[in-house]
């Protein structure tokens, strides 16, 4: 027997903005029709209830809060929490504009039941700010109609779920509303009745959609389902309830994002190295940010911490009304190299320094040293970004200085010579322009790097560590 989970999301974009909304006031979702179609408890403990006209709850609530139903936003949020669930339970589709079928035919073995799938499912669904009802039922229909009752039912017992079905009201189907007026006028007020007539008086006396309608809630009939894909990568959006001037301010949002990227990652046992943060405005084209990591992360503690020192250097011109968070692509997680019994344990590796350095000075500040198999100092070094291909190949070096001047300076000290000459030229044809290398400490008792010139004059090329 097949069987099926229904999740109902009644307030998806309300729920969106009241996680990230630091804020007492009653907070409502309002239709072009001018309902009330998305609700908080404030709302509901002043009397508000779903499908209420406007004029009715601001006359109950004087400071209600209103935000203008978005289909897309709402549409974007149920998909990304499809995106969520799809590691545990990867038959989801998407019944717009709230709800989630999901198909448990097969992934109940690898749970070892339906309470140990529930209760991951649960785990996934609690680190979502989204609140949400369901019901399990033998086919999509029937999970759907108990779910929208709020019944919370988790249940694998075919006869138990049949019979909270045949309770169900039928203003809890699917049935357009001049069938249930039929059929309340002939007295049938539950579903139960109704499937309890045969289906050749049902046909003489209502449309073709009754009999379609009831053979596929009990499973007579072929339900088609278009089940959602993987997305490659992480997109989520959040909408603001009030516009932010500050980036500062912007981490509690993102914080919350972070969060979500951070249980996809280890779903998938993977981590990423870019993110593209989007700050969207009303009237100007959105701001993206690009943060880097060069190691690689996973958790969101340590993203975080990258975007606040990113966002320090960003200045908005107008205040944002939403935040977009996109990861391109994912990597695979890479195994730990550090020893186990390594004395000290430092707080972050050479790669989590850099993309820190790169976050608060900008990524042309950061640049690493590769050494070059050429003669002549000026180019025996380069400084390219970090994890640019560099040459390991140089099988002899000779002795060179840490830090090479820009440009040689004149030595205007006394200096006591320890090792040299070494004679470099720079054009074989030219002895002008030879050099004689010498390594030499000053009274300081710095080590200098320093040459003569045919000329006999002396210069400073560079400094040992």
């Amino acid at each position: 027997m097949a069987l099926y989970l229904y999740l109902q999301f009644p307030a998806l974009q309300l729920d969106s903005i009241s996680a990230t909304a630091n804020t007492t006031l009653p907070l409502a979702v309002v239709d072009e029709q001018h309902r009330i179609i998305q609700l908080d408890g404030h709302c509901a403990e002043r009397g508000i209830k779903p499908n209420m006209a406007l004029g009715s709850a601001a006359a109950l609530c004087h400071n209600l809060q209103l935000v203008p139903y978005q289909h897309t936003r709402q549409l974007e949020l149920l998909n990304t929490v499809a995106q969520q669930l799809y590691q545990l339970s990867p038959d989801i589709a998407l019944d717009p504009p709230d709800g989630l079928y999901l198909r448990l035919c097969q992934i109940l073995r690898l749970y070892q039941g339906l309470a140990g799938y529930w209760q991951a499912i649960q785990t996934a669904l609690s680190a979502l700010p989204y609140r949400y009802s369901y019901a399990t039922g033998n086919t999509p229909l029937a999970a759907k109609c108990l779910a929208r009752q709020q019944l919370n039912l988790i249940s694998s017992d075919s006869d138990a779920m049949l019979t909270q079905l045949k309770r169900s009201p039928l203003r809890f189907t699917e049935l357009n509303p001049e069938i249930q007026q039929q059929l309340q006028r002939l007295g049938l007020q539950q579903l139960g009745q109704v499937m309890a007539l045969s289906q050749a008086e049902l046909g003489r006396r209502f449309e073709h959609s009754l009999l379609s309608y009831l053979g596929r809630l009990r499973g007579e009939f072929y339900h088609a389902l278009d089940y959602v894909q993987p997305q490659q990568g992480f997109s989520s959006t959040l909408e603001l309830l009030y516009d932010i001037s500050d980036t500062a301010v912007l981490n509690t949002p993102l914080k919350l994002l972070l969060q979500q990227l951070e249980l996809q990652l280890q779903r998938a046992d993977a981590l990423c190295h870019q993110l593209l943060l989007e700050i969207r405005f009303r009237a100007q084209k959105p701001l993206t940010v690009v943060i880097s990591s060069a190691q690689g992360e996973y958790r969101a503690a340590q993203w975080l911490r990258l975007c606040q020192l990113q966002l320090e250097t960003v200045r908005l011109t107008e205040p944002a009304s939403g935040i977009k968070l996109d990861v391109p692509r994912f990597a695979p997680q890479r195994p730990d190299n550090n020893a186990l019994f390594e004395p000290v344990q430092s707080a972050m590796s050479a790669l989590q320094l850099i993309s820190v350095l790169q976050a608060r000075l900008g990524r042309a500040a950061v640049s690493g040293l590769s050494l070059q198999n050429q003669h002549l100092p000026e180019q025996a070094s380069s400084r390219p970004l970090p994890f640019t291909a560099v040459n390991h190949d140089i099988t002899a070096l000779a002795v060179r200085p840490a830090f090479l001047f820009s440009s040689a300076i004149t030595l205007t000290e006394p200096v006591e010579l320890n090792s040299g000459p070494e004679r470099l030229c720079i054009n074989r044809w030219q002895p002008l322009l030879q050099r004689d290398y010498f390594i030499g400490r000053n009274r300081k008792g710095q080590w200098l790097w320093l040459y003569r010139t045919a000329e006999q004059r002396w210069f400073v090329q560079g400094m040992f560590a």
